[in-house]
């Protein structure tokens, strides 16, 4: 491919600015990897390329190579326009945290067709699923796990002297508080966590968003969203998540922060 001037690709619009008077810089995920492509002219009136280029679209792109710029758009036909995520706030904001995680944990000419499964996925489920909150636990696990961060939920974390802990996490008939250290990478059992329960970074895990956790990662959508869930659970998934995410990225996602606003300002989500 790399040879050949004329190229084509599936790819979900990922972000958008505007260039010059007509044309338009796209962010794609792709299974090739994270692209940025122009669109020529697709800002005026007249052109049949603009609709399949919205924020959020998946659709099937014609590319030809550029040596000095970036590669052009030469056609584009809508495989799945998503159009939900454009007109509904609550759906549109999941998906701009989506896609703000994908960018934040993806450079440039990385990724692959993992990860571009993953986001076109879970955009499809955000068009239509009820439980959103649990998609979105579900898809940053998946998303960490196929970015190399992803969080270690079956063996303690912690270190013992001078030794790793490694202990099983056994959750069932476990009262005493699990732990999370994002700074180890995972889930500390019960005696590491109230070894270490003052050091910074480190908060309680309960046993119930401990097993969560690891389904999130494993389970199938459709098979997860038959759990039953309670409201405070989740909201410590959503804690849990938050905590490790910003620690390894070293700053809080924008869209989460507003996500929260959207919950409190309806009273809480039971989702």
């Amino acid at each position: 491919m790399a040879g050949e001037r004329l190229y084509q690709t599936e790819g979900v619009v990922v972000g958008r600015r505007d260039q010059g008077d007509a044309d338009r810089v796209l962010t794609l995920c792709t299974p090739l990897g994270k692209l940025s492509v122009i669109a020529k002219g697709v800002r005026k009136a007249r052109s049949r390329k603009a609709g399949h280029l919205e924020l959020f679209a998946c659709s099937r792109i014609g590319l030809a190579r550029s040596r000095s710029s970036w590669d052009v758009v030469s056609q584009a036909d809508m495989i799945e326009a998503h159009a939900p995520l454009r007109g509904e706030l609550v759906r549109g904001t999941y998906a701009r945290y989506a896609v703000e995680l994908y960018q934040r944990f993806v450079a440039d000419g990385e990724g692959g067709p993992a990860i571009y499964e993953l986001l076109k996925r879970t955009l499809g489920y955000l068009c239509r699923e009820e439980k959103l909150e649990l998609l979105i636990r579900a898809y940053e696990q998946r998303l960490l796990a196929l970015v190399g961060f992803r969080p270690e939920w079956d063996h303690c974390v912690g270190e013992v002297g001078s030794r790793s802990c490694g202990r099983d996490l056994q959750v069932q008939d476990e009262e005493r508080p699990f732990g999370l250290e994002p700074e180890q990478g995972g889930a500390l059992c019960p005696d590491c966590y109230q070894a270490g329960r003052e050091r910074r970074g480190v908060v309680p895990l309960s046993a119930g968003a401990l097993q969560l956790l690891r389904a999130c990662g494993r389970e199938p959508f459709d098979r997860l969203r038959e759990r039953p869930v309670t409201p405070p659970v989740l909201s410590e998934l959503e804690r849990a998540a938050r905590h490790y995410i910003t620690y390894h990225l070293e700053r809080e996602v924008r869209t989460g922060t507003f996500l929260r606003r959207l919950r409190r300002e309806a009273g809480g989500w039971p989702r």
